[in-house]
């Protein structure tokens, strides 16, 4: 069950959860396990299936692979419930259960599955046991669309699931970790390959709850034998032709992983949600990647990883090579590094598999929104670090305590886009609209309610680099004593829209003057400005950087000692100041907003 919004209480039994935080102790605590018997069987359960080889190449003349279905619409809203709500729909009732583990019951109990459910659970029902498995993998070879497949508390190798026809809309498979929070591992990789624990290729509708992944790496002490990520998301787009989509990553915790959290590729219509990704030894937590689109990350923490904590970095070099792979383009000319030959592949690909049927190094339509983002960036890499993400919303989140950036923003230095980069426009002539400007960047998005605290010199709160115009900035705070607050690039003055914001200083990167002219709205012209980490201190209920969550018992719990940023009552910086015509309806703890205020959260006693 999910309990109040704005207090997490955890405990060895079940849990109270708020809506920002990852608590799947609740969930895992609402599917208690009711052995009465031995299971009933449909028939013998079928052995592990072996891994394919692949697929040899096609000798020339062989008909072309059937493009793809075309990809539908996306759900554009500011509201991330109403996505869920139109986007993923899972269904009520399970056509059959499969259960992982032993003893295998007769039956189980378990509350249907509600994305949006803020508060308590449904009412959990008892279901008969359809049939049984020994591991992971057998059970996923068997599954199909409409199946719960529920794990008894147990350690355990990974899995892989594929593009499953059964599966669709109304009918997901469901993979849930039962019992107390932690009780279901897996600290292993899956048989179809060593890289990752889950492994999700070309896979469609499916959720993914519960599960503790473990990974045994750690700074310094990495082994190349140990899975790079628990979570992997692949559409395999050159071998498959097809993208992964409508799959729900919800109250999952995976640390100490080789390299991610999580990683994805070549997919779309993806929920990240109530997950703590933590201590990444390599990079970030969760990383998305080449030309992902429609993302929901919401209600998450990213706490301690090597890098990034959520790196949505869709990077048109390694997008456009997995074009390259497909069979319909092997005689096209190879990557050359000029925009021309980015663009016309482009026009083809689409021509081919529409639009965001491919990996274009593009993303769109994300929602990035009440996650908490805490002691990562050891080596480097923006809290939220975004290339070539646009017409997307980040919101309501909480940044930090870390060790690099805040929120970044720009096109991962490609070479398709070097020629309008180096040195870039120098008078507003020359900048006529977007055709003038990079490709890649990170163009058109709303960024509110923010609060970035940064104490890493040379590093900004907020950063719109190369070619990332249009960005909209509105009730944020961003704070960084030893760095520019807001840095804006030559490439990202275009109609660059800021208003109502606490900021500490601005920097323009040199650009000539006249630039300037092109921005909508500077953020100097409305905006409180000059505030240090220590002026912003005395607004709140108690500043600090402590982290925001701790690990025990296998599992993980909030920290009583974290900060408290919300906005005292008494604020006159804080409180009253937003642009009320941006204020989102919620805040970082799924308060509902009752006034116009700064940053993520809501006002606080004091």
């Amino acid at each position: 069950m999910r309990g109040s919004n704005r207090v997490i209480q955890l405990t060895r039994g079940c849990a109270r959860i708020g809506g920002v935080l990852v608590a799947l102790a609740a969930l895992a605590c609402s599917a208690t396990i009711q052995v009465a018997g031995p299971p009933s069987e449909e028939a013998a359960p079928p052995p592990g299936q072996a891994k394919k080889p692949p697929a040899p190449a096609k000798a020339p003349g062989a008909p072309e692979s059937p493009a793809p279905a075309a990809v539908e619409p996306f759900v554009a809203t500011r509201d991330s419930d109403e996505w869920v709500r139109q986007t993923m729909k899972v269904q009520a009732r399970y056509e059959r259960v499969l259960v992982v583990g032993a003893p295998a019951p007769a039956t189980i109990r378990v509350a249907a599955l509600d994305l949006n459910a803020r508060g308590a659970a449904a009412e959990p029902r008892e279901l008969p046991v359809t049939r049984a498995f020994a591991t992971l993998q057998e059970a996923a070879d068997a599954a199909r669309g409409g199946d719960l497949v529920a794990v008894l508390p147990g350690t355990y190798a990974g899995f892989s699931v594929g593009d499953k026809p059964s599966a669709g809309q109304e009918r997901y498979i469901h993979f849930k970790a039962m019992g107390s929070p932690g009780e279901v591992v897996i600290d292993r990789a899956c048989a179809a390959d060593p890289n990752w624990m889950i492994y999700l290729k070309a896979a469609h509708h499916v959720v993914i709850e519960g599960f503790h992944l473990a990974g045994s790496s750690a700074p310094g002490k990495q082994s190349a034998a140990a899975p790079r990520a628990g979570i992997m998301i692949d559409g395999a787009f050159g071998e498959t032709s097809r993208l992964a989509h409508h799959i729900a990553v919800v109250g999952n915790l995976a640390h100490h992983h080789r390299t991610w959290g999580l990683h994805s590729t070549d997919s779309h219509t993806v929920l990240l949600q109530d997950n703590l990704f933590a201590f990444s030894a390599g990079e970030h937590g969760a990383y998305i990647s080449d030309g992902s689109d429609n993302y929901v990350v919401r209600r998450n923490v990213f706490f301690g990883n090597s890098a990034s904590g959520f790196q949505a970095n869709l990077d048109p070099e390694a997008s456009l090579d997995a074009v390259l792979e497909h069979p319909s383009f092997r005689d096209y000319p190879r990557r050359e590094p000029t925009r021309a030959w980015a663009a016309e592949l482009m026009k083809r690909a689409t021509e081919r598999f529409g639009e965001h049927g491919f990996p274009d190094g593009r993303g769109v339509n994300f929602i990035i929104e009440q996650n908490v983002i805490n002691g990562n960036g050891r080596i480097g890499g923006g809290a939220i670090n975004l290339a070539g993400v646009s017409d997307s919303v980040i919101q309501n989140n909480l940044i930090y305590g870390n060790l690099a950036s805040g929120i970044a923003q720009w096109d991962n230095g490609n070479p398709f886009d070097r020629a309008y980069v180096e040195p870039g426009p120098r008078a507003p002539e020359q900048v006529s609209g977007p055709d003038a400007l990079p490709l890649w960047g990170c163009r058109n998005n709303l960024i509110r309610n923010n609060t970035v605290v940064v104490s890493a010199r040379g590093r900004a709160a907020l950063q719109c680099g190369n070619g990332s115009w249009g960005c909209r900035l509105r009730n944020n705070v961003l704070v960084s004593d030893a760095s520019p607050s807001i840095e804006v690039l030559s490439t990202s003055i275009y109609r660059f829209d800021a208003g109502h914001n606490v900021v500490t200083q601005v920097s323009y990167g040199g650009m000539p003057e006249g630039l300037k002219r092109l921005a909508a709205a500077l953020p100097e012209t409305r905006a409180i400005t000059g505030i240090t980490r220590a002026r912003f201190a005395a607004e709140v209920v108690r500043a600090g950087e402590e982290p925001w969550v701790l690990f025990e018992g296998g599992w993980w719990k909030l920290n009583p000692s974290r900060p408290d940023f919300r906005p005292k009552r008494s604020s006159k910086m804080l409180v009253g100041q937003g642009d009320a015509r941006e204020v989102p309806a919620r805040d970082l703890l799924g308060v509902e907003r009752k006034g116009a205020e700064l940053g993520a959260l809501s006002p606080g006693p004091g």
